[in-house]
């Protein structure tokens, strides 16, 4: 047991429930047709999800974020740093017990002209 007096046995029941509403989620995402995302399941079970530019231009990016925070009842915030928009919604589900945020770097799409 920790000094905050949350064991070992905590993390991984914590973990093993983000799993699971994990699972729920990535069943609603193939069934709705919503852009696969990311994921990471945090030791506190937490979730986060991430719309990568490797394979999705800007515009997708955002489709995909826009998307699966309409699922999660998420707003998104928008923070712009110079040409980069970050893109960052928090959920929760399960009555608060899954929580987790959504988020995306969106870099200037050079292909469409930009600098």
């Amino acid at each position: 047991m920790s000094s905050s007096g949350v064991t070992t046995a905590d993390l991984y029941r914590w973990q093993r429930r983000g799993h699971e509403a994990l699972g729920v989620m990535l069943e609603h995402g193939a069934t709705a047709g919503l852009a696969p995302l990311t994921w990471t399941i945090a030791s506190s079970g937490a979730l986060t999800g991430e719309a990568g530019s490797l394979m999705a231009t800007p515009a997708e990016q955002r489709a995909a974020i826009e998307a699966w925070a309409g699922f999660l009842d998420a707003r998104v915030e928008e923070r712009v740093d110079g040409e980069v928009a970050h893109l960052y919604a928090a959920f929760s589900r399960d009555g608060g017990v899954v929580v987790g945020a959504i988020r995306a770097t969106i870099f200037p799409d050079l292909a469409e002209g930009g600098e």
